[in-house]
Parts: C-alpha cells; sequence; structure tokens
C-alpha cells in the first residue's frame, strides 16, 4: 500500500497479512529511545560529556551539531521520520531542528553534501515538512542555498588527470547527496541537471593513471585518512556511501522519476559494468570490495580474499540496492540477476556470523534491516523475511538501560563502544529502522539521506 505526503512523496508500505514477529517489541524499544532523544540541550551535553570520557583520538568528533550523524539535524529525523506517537512528537522533532536553526544562523559553514553543515539542516527541515506540513518559508530558503551550492562548487570534469578526492561525487559529502535533495525538492530545475549532466561526464571514457587506464571516477586520497603510505595512486572506491555506487543510485532515482539529461543511460550501463567488473564472484555468488588500488586494478578479483562484511557504507546489501535501482530504471532483468547474486552468499550464511557487532544504519544490524527490507519489495527470496526478523531481534537485545541513549556505537576504537545519539552511527537511526520494520514502511521517507530510496 502506498500513502502519499502532503508534497506528493509516496511512502511505500507492506501490505502483509500479519506484522513483522518482533513489531510490538520493536515499537515499544523505539518509544523508550525516542524518550531518551527528547531534550536537545541534554543531548548535546551528555554526548559531550561522554565523548570526552570515552574518545581516543578517532578522527571523528561524537558530537557535532550540525550532523546526519551525530548532531540536532540527525537526532530531529527520529522524530519527524518515525510513526507519529502523540502530540509532543512534532515538538521534539521541532526543538532539535529549532536548535540546528540557530546554530546555522550563528555560524558559517562550508559546502559539505547533505550530512554535515546547512545540508544536513535543509534535509532534516525537508523531512519534518513532509510530516507537518509546516516549515514551507524556511525549506524555501534551504532549496535556494542548495541550488547556490552547486552553482557555486560544481567541478568541470578533469580530462586527463585523476579527481582529487571522492568527495566531490560521492553519496555523504558530495554531489550525490545534493542531487538527491534537489530531486525531492526541485526536480525540475536547472541545478539538478547540472549535477546530473556532471556525474554523466565522469562516467564517460578514461584516463591514463600512471601508465594505466582507469576510470574516470579514481580519486587520488586514500580511503581513510592514514592510508595515504599505502595506496599512493589513490583508489576507485566501490560503495554507497564514498563511491561510484552512489552516483549510479541517483542517476537511477532521477532516471525513474523521469528526469533525464543527455549520456543518463550510458552513464547507468558504464556504472553498472564497472561494479560487475570489480565484483569478485565465488560460486553463483558474488560480493563487492570497499574499493580497488592501482596495482589490483591491473589484476581481476580475487576469491580467494577476505569478504566485505555487508552494510550500507561498503558492499552488499548497499552496493545491492544501486544495481536494483538500475535495473528498475532501465528494466534490466540481468541487473536483477546481478542483485540476486551479491545477496546469495550473505543469505546462504546464518546471520550470526556475518560479522555485525553494531546497531547503527551505517555499518550495522539496523542499516540491514532496512535495506532488505527495500530490496525484498523487488527480490523474490522467501528466506528474507524470517532473516529480517532475525536482525530486528539482534538489534532489540543490544540495546541496554545502562546506555544514555539505549543503544552503543562500536564505531570508534574503544573497547566498550560509544554512545551516539544521532541517525547514521547512532541511536536516533536504529530507532527510525525498528520503526519502519514494525509499521512495515519499505520506503520510509528518512531512508532518501542514503540515496536508497
Amino acid at each position: 500500500m502506498a500513502e502519499q505526503a502532503q508534497d506528493g512523496t509516496t511512502t511505500t508500505t507492506v501490505g502483509a497479512p500479519t506484522e513483522p514477529r518482533f513489531a510490538d517489541r520493536a515499537r515499544a524499544m523505539v518509544a523508550r529511545v525516542l524518550e531518551r532523544l527528547a531534550d536537545p540541550a541534554a543531548v548535546a551535553a551528555d554526548t559531550a560529556v561522554l565523548a570526552e570520557m570515552s574518545w581516543d583520538g578517532d578522527d571523528q568528533p561524537l558530537w557535532v551539531d550540525l550532523s546526519l550523524s551525530s548532531g540536532f539535524p540527525g537526532v530531529s529525523l527520529a522524530f519527524s521520520g518515525s510513526t507519529p506517537s502523540g502530540p509532543e512528537h512534532a515538538a521534539r522533532a521541532h526543538a532539535h531542528l529549532a536548535r540546528a536553526m540557530e546554530v546555522l544562523a550563528a555560524e558559517r559553514f562550508p559546502a559539505a553534501g547533505i550530512f554535515t553543515g546547512p545540508g544536513s539542516v535543509a534535509f532534516a527541515t525537508l523531512v519534518a515538512h513532509r510530516a507537518t506540513g509546516g516549515y514551507v518559508n524556511a525549506l524555501a530558503r534551504m532549496d535556494e542555498h542548495q541550488r547556490r551550492v552547486v552553482r557555486a562548487t560544481l567541478p568541470r570534469p578533469r580530462t586527463n588527470t585523476p579527481l582529487t578526492t571522492n568527495g566531490e561525487f560521492e553519496a555523504v559529502r558530495g554531489l550525490s547527496g545534493v542531487g538527491r535533495y534537489l530531486l525531492a525538492r526541485d526536480a525540475d530545475g536547472d541545478e539538478l541537471r547540472m549535477v546530473l549532466s556532471y556525474l554523466v561526464g565522469l562516467a564517460e571514457g578514461e584516463i591514463l593513471h600512471r601508465g594505466r587506464r582507469v576510470p574516470r571516477w579514481w580519486t587520488l586520497a586514500a580511503p581513510k585518512l592514514g592510508q595515504e603510505v599505502e595506496m599512493p595512486a589513490g583508489h576507485l572506491n566501490l560503495g554507497l556511501s564514498h563511491g561510484i555506487a552512489g552516483p549510479l543510485a541517483l542517476l537511477a532515482l532521477a532516471w525513474r522519476a523521469e528526469v533525464r539529461v543527455p549520456g543518463q543511460r550510458a552513464a547507468i550501463e558504464q556504472l553498472v559494468a564497472l561494479l560487475a567488473e570489480c565484483a569478485v564472484p565465488t560460486g553463483d555468488a558474488l560480493w563487492w570490495p570497499a574499493f580497488r588500488t592501482l596495482e589490483q586494478w591491473a589484476t581481476a578479483p580475487d576469491p580467494g580474499a577476505p569478504a566485505q562484511r555487508p552494510s550500507w557504507c561498503y558492499g552488499a546489501p548497499g552496493v545491492s540496492r544501486a544495481v536494483q535501482l538500475a535495473a528498475l530504471a532501465l528494466d534490466r532483468p540481468d541487473w536483477h540477476e546481478l542483485t540476486r547474486r551479491s545477496l546469495t552468499g550473505l543469505l546462504d550464511t546464518p546471520v550470526a556470523d556475518w560479522g555485525i557487532d553494531d546497531p547503527a544504519l551505517c555499518h550495522g544490524w539496523g542499516g540491514l534491516l532496512h535495506l532488505l527490507g527495500l530490496l525484498g519489495e523487488h527480490l523474490d527470496d522467501a528466506r528474507l523475511p524470517a532473516v529480517r526478523d532475525e536482525l530486528a531481534a539482534l538489534v532489540l537485545a543490544q540495546y541496554r538501560d545502562e546506555y544514555r541513549f539505549g543503544f552503543r556505537s562500536t564505531m570508534t576504537r574503544v573497547p566498550q563502544g560509544v554512545d551516539v545519539p544521532a541517525f547514521l552511527e547512532g541511536a536516533a537511526g536504529v530507532a527510525l529502522a525498528l520503526d519502519a520494520y514494525a509499521e512495515g514502511r519499505v520506503v520510509a521517507g528518512w531512508d532518501q539521506a542514503l540515496l536508497v530510496a
């Protein structure tokens, strides 16, 4: 069943005859987490104290005021993106969003995609608008800001040299994320077409790098800070969060929405072909590594290499969803088969052996729970409902009353994990995944930030 929000956005609800096995427990858990996230001042202050106690020098701070990963906009999504539970629901979303807007008005921030800075406030405002019909003027200002960001920062594809950083095009920091926001808000605008055309340009042809032909998506940066010495020639990033699966997802979503630019079909085909080329076959199954170095690019994928653990950010099922969106866009049964093969090894493996120890959306059980719901809408595999029930049970089992926000992230090197409240790597995202599972919401609206819908 499809529900339509006030701005025309469709939220897909599964019309199943029975509820998911752990629906009631999930609803109760969501309510408990949301109570812990209700007061923005307390959430920010307590996170700062917990960070000081447990942070060990990891390169990412645990609280950033304007962030979907770890700030006020991300926590606001827990309320505006979940099923309303009472009159205070919208007020709590507004309290976090208001704090974000205060910070935005007081400081200047560089353009940085939709996960930090003004972009994170824009996306949180969009979700709040869909939930309430309000924030019309604020959202119009956010729209104009995102259009200005594109016009001011859109790079020209380099003709003969690799990109400095994949932050130019990726979902989290780059133009694929901004393009997803514009597709939701201003699909007829020139700026969205500028983004799509830029991505199409990167998909065209190859460049010569250190004596080898490589895709234009090649970047000189390493996947993580500190890895530069290990890969001085850069890498090709394959992930949905920081790699080429993000542009593929945006191009496919835009095509399905009938927003098209010259070369878009060919770019989608090139990206799927590139992902197929980089996939590691293991019998009927296959899996995607996080990236390919220049040395790896010169050889065939190694079937004996350790498989990438499943997540939204890298490997299946995140990349699988991007390929599935392309299959739906261009009606390609062979790409649906590619999607199926990428999940075969995962579904043939006991969930306990997937190597996950985190409840979050980015690289944990919560993201897998939601992604397998999305994939299952167009994937005929009778195992999926039971697997999702098992994933939900694993998420629920990680809740602890003694944790400040109920769930603890293992994203840092701190052995005991860290209490993180927000969307991508914290309790807000876990609550949203559980809410969507309990209510049968396949496409939930907040998941557009992940480029999976």
